[in-house]
């Protein structure tokens, strides 16, 4: 059986939007994405996760992108488990 990562929607669609390399989406509910945990594509989503949420601590961000940055925040804690 494939294991599959529970995903936050908003900063996937966003990475997506920017023409990234994004991991293919297995199911989906109103909020969340499942992708498989083997995808190659979850390098990407993870490193670009990891920029928006170093960028925010940072203080870089403008606090519109609070919404996003937290996404990538909990998108790199379910990448981790």
């Amino acid at each position: 059986m494939q294991k599959l990562i529970k995903i936050p929607q908003r900063f996937y669609d966003d990475h997506k939007e920017r023409d990234l390399e994004s991991p293919e989406i297995v199911k989906e509910t109103k909020t969340h994405y499942w992708i498989k945990a083997d995808d190659p594509d979850i390098a990407e989503l993870k490193s670009d996760a990891d920029y928006y949420y170093t960028m925010w601590n940072m203080g870089a961000f403008d606090n519109w992108l609070f919404g996003i940055c937290m996404s990538a925040k909990a998108t790199l804690n379910a990448l981790k488990k």
